[in-house]
């Protein structure tokens, strides 16, 4: 589904050059769950983020479904996020004026999408994580765990083919942790959509598909693209 291929990037400071990621290659499979792992500052959200075309290379290619996503125009690259990924973030970044529903619908009603059957899809995905109780609840309202639910569904609602998670559990408790990570696998098996998240809990890492280690800005030669029953 996916290839990376000689990822480069590198940030110009005053007096140095900081290279945060250095000739990473590896593909995603198209329905895995994958996860990346590394200690802080080796570049795991710098690829996140460029998987997601939040941000583009300095040099190398991704390749979704076969075509350089980076040889599109800026715009062209929004429509392309808006379109196929969904973004899951440690810290939610909900709209605490709006309710769960309305936070879920968020992503449709910015492309003009059709109300009726956006709320249609919204209440799917918002049953889907548990959460056709809290419909009409603002952020405030809600606990951590019902927050990032909601956060989860906002990525879902437009059904992308591949979810970007940037340490989803790390800003909640153990216990709530372990629940929204069995939802995140849930719904990975369920929809068949594609997962790839960035983590620090290694405990999560046993228990997806495949782990990939970046040491240094590079995939780590001791441990590259690990295979997990």
């Amino acid at each position: 589904m996916i290839e990376i291929i000689d990822l480069n990037k590198t940030f110009h400071l005053p007096g140095e050059e900081l290279t945060i990621l250095d000739k990473v290659s590896f593909t995603i499979q198209k329905g895995e769950m994958l996860a990346i792992m590394g200690a802080s500052g080796v570049g795991k959200s710098t690829l996140l983020s460029l998987i997601g075309a939040l941000d583009r290379p300095t040099s190398g290619q991704i390749r979704f479904e076969g075509k350089d996503i980076f040889a599109q125009s800026d715009s062209a690259l929004a429509r392309f996020r808006n379109e196929k990924i969904g973004f899951v973030f440690q810290f939610h970044h909900l709209l605490h004026e709006f309710t769960a529903l309305e936070n879920t619908m968020m992503p449709g009603l910015i492309q003009g999408m059709n109300r009726k059957a956006l709320k249609t899809a919204a209440l799917k995905v918002l049953d889907a994580v548990g959460l056709s109780h809290r419909l009409t609840h603002k952020p405030g309202e809600l606990s951590g765990g019902e927050q990032q639910r909601v956060a989860i569904a906002r990525a879902l609602v437009l059904q992308p083919k591949l979810i970007l998670a940037d340490e989803p559990t790390g800003n909640l408790d153990t216990h709530t942790s372990d629940e929204v990570f069995k939802l995140l696998k849930d719904l990975n098996k369920q929809l068949g959509m594609t997962f790839v998240l960035v983590t620090h809990n290694e405990k999560l890492s046993h228990q997806i598909d495949r782990l990939i280690t970046l040491v240094d800005g590079k995939v780590s030669i001791g441990a590259p693209l690990l295979t997990r029953p």
